[in-house]
């Protein structure tokens, strides 16, 4: 029976392989596609500017630096356009066979239904495997033609794909019949295939010149908003915690407290999100459609700041504030030990004078 054999962590680990397999020989044709189309798409000049300062808002050089010599060219947006919706379609693939599961609940389910689920789930780990991989050869990969800044690899692949190669097998072996894992996995999923689809669509728009579609960039703006706060606020927290409590009842010390330890991240990570998401729509939705020169200068530096809402750049800005907390204590320790050599060295002429 398929349905025993992945109840055992080789199977399980057997099939992330396969998917990650899968993943690799597909998602690279699937992304040059995409970046083929934008040749010929028409709204593509529109949606550069604020995909380049997505890609800055994720570690991309806003200049040309050593890693990036001709800066954020037009095809590398062209290619992490295309990466953005190869991920939502990705989400969107493995949450789809997760959500019988979801909808008739795990003893209410049939095999098929069982077997579909722990697919899903697999085929997200097998994704995770096979992007952190990628991730890690663009990253570390001086000539590689498609680098990848630090800071994004940090984010997505140390903060991101990692919690999936550590939480997905380990629940699908012993949570895997527990409501709160099934609602959590396609709910996160779903979410974000979905803000990351609305925010590249929003890029689309023309925002300056048609008013159509500035109510529609508004509209996307709420959105998001709508989908942040309820899988991230409404969903996340019963879920997280009544897992946790359940984990509690069966004196399941060491998940508990795991549990306990991812939860807390991954609940302050979304509230930062909804601060985030709720920034963009305080700033959105009182604005009135730009007709003067300066006003749609100033929409465009908007749209600028608020490229990434609903995605992660809560992580960016929490790993730039440890970076800038770390170079603060450099920059005193320091200041310090120049100060101690500087009484030191006077000390030391002080000495010779009097000698």
């Amino acid at each position: 029976m398929l349905l025993d054999q992945l109840y055992t962590l080789a199977h399980q680990a057997t099939a992330a392989v396969l998917f990650a397999m899968f993943w690799a020989v597909s998602v690279e044709p699937f992304e040059k596609m995409i970046a083929n189309i934008l040749n010929q798409a028409t709204w593509w000049p529109r949606a550069f500017s604020p995909t380049k300062s997505m890609m800055c808002n994720f570690g991309y050089p806003k200049e040309p630096n050593k890693q990036f010599p001709d800066g954020v060219t037009e095809q590398l947006a062209k290619d992490f356009y295309a990466n953005m919706i190869s991920i939502c379609v990705a989400h969107a693939l493995c949450a789809s066979p997760m959500l019988p599961v979801l909808i008739y609940g795990w003893e209410e389910s049939s095999e098929l239904m069982k077997v579909s689920f722990l697919l899903g789930t697999l085929a997200d780990l097998g994704y995770d495997v096979y992007d952190f991989i990628r991730l890690s050869f663009r990253t570390f990969d001086t000539k590689h033609e498609k680098p990848t800044p630090i800071d994004f690899f940090i984010i997505l692949g140390l903060m991101h794909h990692t919690t999936g190669l550590a939480l997905i097998m380990p629940l699908n072996l012993h949570y895997v019949d527990r409501f709160e894992y099934h609602q959590t996995a396609v709910s996160l999923l779903l979410a974000a295939s979905l803000c990351f689809l609305a925010g590249a669509y929003k890029f689309t728009l023309d925002v300056y010149e048609k008013r159509k579609d500035f109510i529609l960039y508004k509209f996307i703006v709420l959105f998001q908003l709508g989908i942040i706060l309820y899988t991230r606020v409404y969903l996340w927290f019963p879920a997280a915690l009544g897992l946790r409590a359940y984990m509690k009842e069966q004196n399941d010390t060491t998940f508990y407290y795991s549990a306990t330890v991812m939860i807390t991240i991954f609940s302050i990570f979304n509230l930062v999100l909804v601060v985030d998401a709720v920034g963009a729509a305080a700033k959105w939705l009182p604005r009135r459609f730009p007709k003067s020169k300066q006003e749609k200068d100033e929409t465009a530096a908007l749209v600028r700041r608020t490229s990434a809402t609903g995605m992660v750049t809560p992580a960016i800005q929490m790993l730039r504030a440890m970076e800038t907390k770390r170079k603060f204590k450099a920059g005193v320790k320091t200041v310090i030990a120049v100060n101690r050599l500087s009484s030191h060295a006077s000390s030391f002429s002080n000495d010779k004078k009097d000698d």
